[in-house]
């Protein structure tokens, strides 16, 4: 990853990770943490695991770290990703856009996986943006300092949620309404760079593919359930981005 990111000439800074296998009860407890009322994975049927729930936290810390810093604009990679050809080229090309600032934009994914069929309208006068439906991954998205403020300021640890799940909420693109509706505030301003300039290393169905955050010890009535037996459920996912 470094070697990659320094032949691309990218200035980065390594965030230090929750790892939600070390996590017990007391550090639920510390961080505030409590289960969003009602939530189960979508997919999976069963409650959050120690290791989505460090990820999560992951990501919160990183978003806290942008405003305590005051950066303006970051770009946020996981370490399990692969850079599509021309990669750097076709950042500047986004950024330098004229029109990008006028959108006053909270959240841009760079890679993403698409869970529904549906037309997302490109934006208007930028032909490599498009407004994101619902979408899974965190492998890769720039976020500003205002985006920053929104998602931390929802207050998310006291209702959480799978990560890739509150970022579709918060920019109101999520199917289930009972969730939203616990949020009042939705209005992260989102889009998505199409074509998608980022994509993950391996995929669900990949012969040797391993998820530490979902095989890993779930989450109920906030306290630690036994190891999960995660068995991904008989129903049509597409793994193409």
């Amino acid at each position: 990853m470094m070697s990659v990111l320094d032949d691309l000439g990218i200035e980065y800074e390594f965030a230090e990770a929750v790892d939600g296998r070390n996590l017990t009860n007391k550090d639920l407890e510390d961080f505030g943490i409590q289960m969003l009322d009602g939530y189960s994975d979508p997919i999976n049927d069963r409650p959050l695991t120690m290791g989505e729930i460090g990820c999560f936290l992951s990501h919160f810390k990183i978003w806290t770290d942008v405003l305590s810093n005051g950066f303006q604009e970051v770009l946020i990679l996981e370490d399990d990703l692969h850079f599509e050809p021309h990669f750097r080229q076709n950042l500047e090309k986004l950024l330098n856009d004229n029109q990008l600032e006028e959108l006053g934009w909270d959240l841009i994914y760079l890679g993403r996986k698409r869970l529904e069929d549906v037309y997302e309208p490109a934006v208007e006068g930028i032909e490599t943006l498009v407004y994101p439906g619902y979408s899974y991954w965190t492998l890769a998205y720039m976020l500003s300092k205002q985006g920053a403020k929104k998602l931390v300021q929802a207050q998310p640890l006291r209702k959480m949620m799978a990560v890739d799940e509150y970022l579709c909420l918060m920019f109101d693109q999520h199917p289930r309404d009972d969730w939203k509706n616990k949020f009042a505030r939705r209005d992260l301003r989102a889009f998505s760079a199409n074509p998608l300039l980022i994509s993950p290393t391996h995929y669900t169905y990949d012969h040797s593919y391993f998820s530490d955050t979902e095989a890993s010890v779930v989450i109920e009535d906030n306290g630690v359930k036994d190891e999960a037996s995660v068995v991904i459920k008989e129903k049509e996912v597409k793994d193409e981005l």
